[in-house]
């Protein structure tokens, strides 16, 4: 007989460990183990789709289950084989199972966040328009699935008449799945200059690396992409999901059919699948005919539209394309909305997007209820109901307040009245919902510092920068930054960094040209303007590099060289802007003739964007520029006129970003009357509101015209901080010091100024009175 001191009976010799295995029975138990695990999976997965529970649960137990094999190891070996000692516990157990457990739990810990791991639904209570309370139950954003859907490559046996199938697919299916709160889609309209600057006809021809670029920098989690073809009269596409993350495989379907919204129909839950998106009771799952219309004819024209308007940059064939489909079917909806924004462009079809914006609102039926809410809040925006406006995005956000597009439709709306106090408690619930969209901390910048507070601009800027060292934006933002308040050696940094970043934006070497011109580098700065006209290989670049020679050559008083870089600039913007686009890039002409002392010019170029903005309502950036046309043409009068409607504008909260320019124009008026002290404390209010070079050199001018000499130095230096190589600044320095008798202080900026005006033209009469003064101060 054995006792507990007698060493363990000599193994038998031959045995296997496979034999030992199995006479321990460890195979039978982790058999055992591995079915009950997928049993609990299987019942985890049932009951997160069964009562919405967030997905991770079923992770959390795979990856449990898994992490704990070893203990069921340990488990099945120790006590597995029968005997007297199968219940006592092995040292190896004591201390494994243990270091297992806290092992599982670390790991547990650091891969799931307890907020993640309750529902991922919330309960919500809204009080509608009419007053009713109801309660819905609307999906959390960490659950939504932001996917950026793009054009399909077109395969060979795609005519070029049929090619705005490629845009039919993605658009179609946005819609179809928008009924499902979970899916939030990522658009990529606008972004076809984006794509053409990288050597694109469009996004059809666009690889999918680049996709994916775009589709991070709108910080979408998925991408959707693929392609069609047709053979036999039949269509087949093939449709691909992307992690954007990592660039992997989601998931990948293909689908034939003659009839392609068949196609896009049958396309859905394998997108749903691929994006997990749990199956529930009470959702939409309308055809997607029955979301757009039923009238074949008519479908097709609203996909060539959208083709002619994002493939093609014809907004006008556009329009017409989608005029045919709500001519074909009165009760297409979606027709009428996107042809409603369409119309709100070209001047006199202001009566026409009302129009189409109110079928849209009598055919919202047809749409998912996120997409009624847009229209109902574009349909009162535009019918000036703004206070309406402002509630249906209200109660966007209170039914769905994770849903990031009313959120950020409600910072439009609290921004276009200007409650920056709402404007950045909103993107702070963006910013908490979406951590990774770093444009919330641009824009939480640029509010801070239209309420002054620097501090936290800088804060947020360079928050950016740290979380996005790679990218340019941050760089480019803390470059502006600095360089409005006078740091320019700060500015210059920035804006180098941002340029190894990014060394093909034509903007960046624009800023750091604009730069040189501010410090007085005026060489530096003419070779780069020229340097990058010479490399434009686009109009649009093009026209910005001319834009910098203009601004080149006012600076200098070289007025007829910077009119024709002007003009030359006008025949780029034809050549790839509408004609409303023209028109708005052209306002910024208006000065530069007035500059040259050419009012009349400056007057009728005026008349000539105004007929070509024909609106029911004047846009305030036209009436901004009324103000000091009408003072040099027409008298006070005229301008007093002219800036009632300009504040009227900006009252109306359309134009909040006007507020320091219409204090400014209000200055020149007073300034004309010879009210020079109401004038000074206009510009003043206006640095307050906006510190610019142009508000001191105006407080500054006020200010010495009422011989209030030491304050007006003051500004002036203030106006020269920011830049130092204005010579329309140096010259009111120069003045200010004549008349407080500091004449060789005054000489020094007469000079300075004289440098800069070196070529100026004759005619010129800042500089026509620079070298008079000089003369008379014996310089």
């Amino acid at each position: 007989m054995q006792t507990p001191q007698d060493p363990p009976p000599p193994r038998p010799p031959g045995v296997s460990f496979a034999r030992r295995l199995i006479e321990r029975r460890v195979p039978y138990i982790l058999a055992i183990y591995a079915g009950a695990s997928w049993a609990l999976v299987e019942f985890t997965a049932f009951a997160t789709d069964e009562f919405l529970l967030s997905p991770h649960w079923t992770r959390l137990v795979l990856l449990t289950l898994l992490l704990a094999l070893p203990s069921v190891v340990m488990l099945a070996w120790f006590h597995g084989k029968p005997g007297k000692d199968r219940d006592s516990l092995a040292r190896t157990e004591k201390i494994g199972i243990p270091a297992n457990a806290l092992l599982c739990a670390a790991a547990l810990w650091m891969l799931f966040d307890v907020e993640d791991l309750g529902s991922a639904t919330a309960s919500v209570t809204v009080e509608t328009e009419g007053g009713e309370t109801i309660e819905r139950v609307v999906p959390k954003s960490a659950f939504r699935k932001s996917t950026a859907l793009f054009p399909l490559a077109l395969g060979s046996g795609i005519g070029e008449d049929e090619a705005w199938v490629s845009y039919a697919v993605p658009e179609a299916l946005a819609l179809d799945l928008m009924a499902d709160d979970f899916f939030a889609p990522v658009t990529f309209h606008g972004y076809d200059r984006w794509v053409r600057e990288r050597g694109f006809e469009s996004f059809a021809a666009a690889p999918l690396a680049l996709r994916r670029e775009l589709a991070q920098e709108r910080y979408a989690g998925f991408m959707a992409t693929g392609e069609i073809d047709r053979a036999d009269q039949l269509f087949r596409a093939t449709l691909r999901l992307y992690r954007v993350d990592d660039g992997s495989l989601a998931g990948e379907s293909t689908h034939e059919g003659s009839d392609l919204l068949a196609i896009v129909d049958e396309m859905s839950p394998a997108v749903k699948q691929a994006l997990e998106i749990p199956s529930r009771e009470g959702v939409e799952d309308l055809p997607v005919r029955a979301r757009l219309s039923e009238n074949d004819a008519a479908v097709e024209a609203f996909f060539r539209g959208i083709h002619q308007r994002y493939a093609d940059w014809d907004s006008e064939a556009a329009i017409e394309f989608l005029t045919d489909a709500t001519t074909l079917d009165p009760s297409f909806t979606v027709a009428h909305y996107v042809l409603a924004g369409w119309l709100q462009g070209p001047g006199d079809r202001e009566a026409e997007a009302v129009a189409s914006l109110m079928a849209a609102m009598q055919n919202l039926y047809r749409m998912p209820e996120r997409y009624g809410f847009q229209v109902k809040a574009d349909y009162y925006h535009q019918t000036g109901e703004t206070d309406l406006a402002a509630t249906v995005v209200e109660m966007w956000v209170e039914l769905y307040p994770g849903d990031l597009d009313a959120l950020r439709r409600l910072v439009q709306t609290r921004w276009s009245v200007g409650d920056l106090e709402g404007v950045l408690a909103t993107l702070d619930s963006i910013r908490s919902l979406d951590p990774l969209d770093g444009s919330v901390l641009l824009d939480m910048a640029l509010a801070h510092e239209q309420l002054g507070q620097n501090d936290q601009v800088l804060a947020a800027l360079t928050e950016y920068v740290e979380r996005f060292p790679g990218e340019a934006a941050g760089y480019m933002d803390l470059a502006a930054f600095h360089r409005r308040h006078g740091r320019h050696d700060d500015a210059r940094e920035r804006l180098e960094r941002a340029i190894v970043l990014d060394p093909l934006t034509i903007g960046l070497v624009l800023l750091l040209a604009d730069l040189d011109l501010d410090m007085g580098r005026l060489d530096e700065a003419r070779a780069a303007y020229e340097r990058l006209l010479a490399q434009a290989r686009t109009p649009s670049q093009r026209s910005d590099a001319l834009r910098g020679l203009t601004r080149y050559h006012r600076r200098r008083g070289e007025m007829a060289a910077a009119i024709g870089a002007m003009e030359a600039r006008a025949e780029e913007l034809a050549a790839y802007r509408s004609p409303l686009g023209v028109a708005y890039g052209m306002l910024e002409h208006v000065p530069v003739y007035l500059d040259a002392g050419r009012v009349d010019e400056a007057a009728a170029l005026l008349e000539e964007l105004r007929a070509a903005m024909q609106t029911p309502w004047i846009p305030a950036n036209l009436l901004r520029l009324t103000v000091p046309v009408s003072l040099a043409a027409e008298g006070v009068e005229a301008a007093r006129e002219a800036h009632r409607q300009l504040s009227e504008a900006v009252q109306e909260g359309d134009a909040v970003h006007l507020r320091p320019n219409m204090l400014a124009d209000l200055g020149l008026i007073q300034e004309r009357e010879g009210d020079y002290d109401r004038a000074a404390g206009n510009f003043r209010a206006a640095v307050a509101l906006s510190p610019e070079a142009s508000h001191y050199r105006g407080a500054g001018r006020a200010l010495r015209k009422a011989g209030r000499l030491d304050e007006a130095e003051d500004e002036m230096r203030e106006a020269l901080r920011l830049i130092p190589a204005d010579p329309l600044a140096h010259l009111e320095m120069a003045l200010v010091l004549e008349g407080k008798g500091d004449v060789e202080g005054a000489l020094d900026h007469l000079r300075s100024a004289l440098e800069v005006w070196e070529n100026a033209d004759a005619d010129y009469e800042p500089a026509r009175e620079a070298r008079a003064k000089l003369a008379e101060l014996g310089g």
